[in-house]
């Protein structure tokens, strides 16, 4: 061997041996557990060596992207004076990891880390979660987090990972059908919060006015902590979308709208037989019934409780106000959404054009009825909305203030 090479070769392995005593893995129990794994699941202590191999592999290329993208500027890995990596979540396919790299000068990069929990199908769909964040992130950045680098980490077989951006004071948003009729939840360790039936509502409109940006988008879970969001000192909530599972390059706005449609759901949404809506009359053995096996699920015991507390809000006509909010926040977000390419009056015309073509597709039986969102009441409340032509500008110009309570 040319002796040139050799050293080079030498080189190269001291500095990732050097690399190396520069990572901290911190392995203590997730805060957030989702899912119970099977038996095909890797271990947190395999996930680690792979992802380990996997930063290291090829001198670091993959780490070092990581970090010139994360901060925006050239990062050599000599700079690096330590990589700390802890376990953040667990979900049904993959893992969550938190790394924050401490450089010589001083500074801290944050990234995240997602790595499938097993070969196959979870590494399949990790792999597109990346491909289709890249394409988003392209199309509108602003309303997604940014795709660093994907690879895949050498462990059995090889599983896919990609480092993403971290964002801290960004956090989940979960929608809680057990708390006060149904709410979000800010879903975080030591930052559980509950939002306000009133800023829940302001949430969804900004959910909707983001989908909006995304019309290819499809399988959106906003139960499962899709989007995250952080509260301004403005007071004023920004969002981003997380998560994108999969995509519908070729579907019209009519389908888009219709499979948006589909992915929202107020706490009424558990009392519905999913083709019509729930009955705003339901007597109380009925909603007992339905509201008890959906908290059974997740509260055991407390089931009975919670649902005799959620039958008083539906007597008292919470369940049928959000609905009813929600009706009419779908059609403002469509409006938030082309006001920002067109003045308001042709942004309201585009927004009843929408909304009109979609009633008119579910009407001629192109596609099924919302369970929530009858067709015929598509007119109402576009009407409603604005009864002299075009909803107030005031609309577009204030994003709305969304107010936490304490914790819960």
């Amino acid at each position: 061997m040319n002796p040139g090479i050799a050293a080079r070769q030498v080189a190269l392995a001291m500095d990732g041996r050097l690399l190396l005593t520069k990572i901290f893995w911190n392995l203590q129990s997730n805060w957030h557990w989702r899912y119970h794994p099977d038996v095909q699941t890797l271990s947190v202590q395999d996930t680690v060596k792979g992802l380990q191999r996997l930063l290291l592999a090829e001198h670091g290329v993959m780490l070092q992207q990581t970090l010139q993208l994360a901060g925006a500027r050239p990062v050599s890995l000599e700079a690096l004076s330590r990589l700390d990596i802890a376990l953040y979540q667990e979900g049904v396919d993959q893992r969550v990891w938190r790394a924050q790299a401490t450089l010589l000068d001083g500074t801290t990069q944050l990234f995240g880390i997602i790595v499938a929990r097993a070969p196959g199908a979870s590494s399949t769909l990790t792999q597109r979660d990346f491909s289709h964040l890249q394409l988003l992130h392209k199309q509108q950045p602003r309303y997604c987090v940014t795709p660093y680098a994907c690879g895949t980490a050498p462990v059995a077989g090889g599983v896919a990972a990609y480092t993403v951006e971290w964002l801290d004071s960004y956090k989940e948003l979960v929608f809680e059908v057990a708390l006060d009729g149904g709410v979000f939840l800010v879903n975080a360790h030591a930052a559980h919060r509950r939002c306000s039936p009133q800023a829940s509502r302001q949430i969804w409109r900004r959910i909707v006015e983001i989908l909006w940006w995304y019309p290819q988008l499809r399988a959106v879970n906003i139960q499962a902590g899709d989007f995250v969001g952080q509260i301004g000192a403005d007071g004023q909530a920004e969002l981003k979308l997380t998560t994108a599972r999969a995509l519908a390059p070729d579907a019209t706005s009519v389908e888009h709208l219709h499979a948006m449609l589909g992915c929202l759901i107020t706490a009424s949404g558990y009392l519905s037989d999913g083709q019509q809506p729930f009955h705003r009359q339901m007597a109380c053995d009925v909603f007992l019934s339905r509201m008890q096996a959906v908290l059974r699920r997740r509260f055991g015991d407390r089931a009975p409780e919670l649902a005799q507390r959620q039958w008083a809000l539906f007597q008292s006509g919470v369940f049928a106000q959000q609905e009813d909010w929600l009706k009419e926040d779908c059609l403002l977000a469509t409006y938030d959404r082309w006001c920002a390419d067109y003045p308001a009056a042709r942004a309201w015309q585009k927004t009843r054009q929408h909304w009109l073509a979609y009633a008119e597709a579910v009407q001629a039986g192109q596609l099924h009825a919302s369970w929530w969102f009858p067709a015929a009441e598509i007119p109402v409340v576009l009407d409603r909305l604005a009864p002299q032509g075009v909803p107030p500008a005031a609309a577009r110009r204030h994003r709305p203030r969304v107010l936490l309570s304490g914790p819960r």
